[in-house]
Parts: structure tokens; sequence; C-alpha cells
């Protein structure tokens, strides 16, 4: 049916070179009046649909992007494909998944600006007509306040870096720190890897690999939204499609694979 699933991934492999026009899984269709709500173009969205560029980039920063990442990660490193680099998050998937409704009047009851954002998009549309899920940086277009009454920011740009040689050198940061005190709580109580999501700790990636903090902190600049990379061993992240939601960011073939810039 060309239906996303439950992470919000539109159907269609990197390999094949494309993918469908975005759909939720109650089988709407992104329409002219949606993209020109979330401010992108049928380029934009063509650039996509070809893994060409993630929503909110384009094909020169992406390659840009992601050829500065592998210089941070393996500069002058003869084995680039030890590093296993993946993009996640709505940028890469269009939508946000399953687990998040798209937003309704009622929901958004005491927040005048994004009710009046939402009536704009949306009109008399009925509800079974609507979106049933949120497509890319949907709260942050409508100006929606989060659970703390701040404004939702754009949505951030992830990756996830697969690398047990990494992993063995924020082991041995995470070590050093913890004997030498410089944990807080909330890391000793989360442990090395992260009990719910199942990241390396990010204090020890951040101490471990500054050049690689620089990297997501330029381009954090650049882009005008957080980059955020996370850190897995070379296996990945563990496959939790059965848990919960079912959503898990476990390899499969329709993830979006950054590909390392060719050894000169």
């Amino acid at each position: 049916m060309g239906l996303i699933d439950a992470d919000g991934r539109v159907p269609g492999t990197q390999r094949e070179g494309i993918r469908a026009w975005p759909r939720d899984d109650t089988g709407y269709l992104v329409q002219p009046r949606d993209l020109e709500f979330l401010g992108l173009t049928w380029q934009q969205v063509d650039w996509w649909r070809r893994f060409e560029a993630p929503l909110g980039t384009t094909p020169r920063e992406f390659k840009d992007m992601s050829s500065s990442l592998f210089r941070a990660l393996c500069a002058g490193c003869e084995r680039p494909r030890d590093y296993d680099v993946r993009v996640h998050g709505s940028w890469a998937f269009f939508f946000s998944g399953r687990h998040k409704d798209f937003p309704t009047e009622q929901g958004l009851a005491g927040q005048p600006v994004a009710l009046e954002r939402l009536r704009q998009w949306m009109g008399d549309t009925p509800p079974g007509e609507r979106p049933a899920r949120r497509p890319f940086e949907t709260l942050y277009k409508l100006g929606a306040l989060d659970e703390k009454g701040k404004p939702v920011g754009p949505s951030d740009g992830d990756f996830h870096i697969s690398s047990d040689v990494m992993v063995a050198a924020a082991r041995q940061k995470w070590d050093e720190l913890k004997d030498a005190g410089k944990l807080s709580d909330e890391d000793l109580r989360k442990g090395f890897i992260h009990p719910k999501y199942s990241f390396v700790n990010r204090t020890a990636v951040r101490e471990a690999f500054p050049d690689l903090m620089k990297w997501a902190a330029v381009w954090e600049e650049r882009l005008g939204r957080g980059v955020v990379p996370s850190l897995f061993p070379s296996s990945g992240p563990p496959d939790k499609s059965q848990e919960g939601y079912g959503i898990s960011t476990h390899f499969r073939d329709t993830d979006w694979v950054v590909t390392p810039p060719p050894m000169r």
C-alpha cells in the first residue's frame, strides 16, 4: 500500500534510488498545501525522495556535511568502513512515526498562535481527511509549545554512528571519568549504554571525540538545527520492533546510509 512503518519510513530504498511520495499509515497523501505550510519545495522533496539531501538541506550541504563527518571520525584512517553512518529522524523519513499524532484543535487549546496556524493550514478539512501523523517540523511551523511551555524548535538532524573502534575508545574515556569522579549522577544512573535508546553515554562520547563535537557544532550553526550524533556498536542499535510502539532503529534495507568519500 506504500504506507509508512512504525518509525515513519516511506517505502523505497537507497539501492533503488528513489522512494514513494510521502503517505502516512492511514493513506493520507501529502498535498501541495502541506508542503507550502511546511516551507518545503517540490525540489526539496525530490532530493529527499532520491536520497540526495535530507529535508531542510541541499545536496551540496549534505555532501559537505557527510565528507566533513568522516574526516572528523577517521582523518587519515585506512578503514573508513569501520564507521557505519546512517541518517535518522523526520528529516530523513518525512514523518515522525506512528507514535506522534497530527495536532488537533483540542490538543492545541491554550496555544492561540499554534491554533490559528493550524486553522490556516487545514481550514475546514474534517479530521478524517487530515494527516494522522506529524510531517517534518509540524510543531515548529505551528509555533507550538512543548510540555515546559517553551516554543518547539526545528527538528534535529540525527546521525547514528556504529563503530566498535569508537565504542572501545568511549569505554576507556568512561572508565577514566568514572575513576576521577567526573561523571554526573545522571550519567552513573543511566550507565555507559542508555537503558532506553541503547546509544553510548553522551558525556563519554563528547570527551572521547572532541572533533566530532566540533563538527556537530559547526553544522548546527550552518543549518540552524540541532545536529545529534549517537554512537552504537558496529552491529548497530538493537531490534526493538516488538516492544512498545514498535519503534526501532536497528539496521534495515530502508536505512539511509552515508557513504564515506573516495580514498585519495
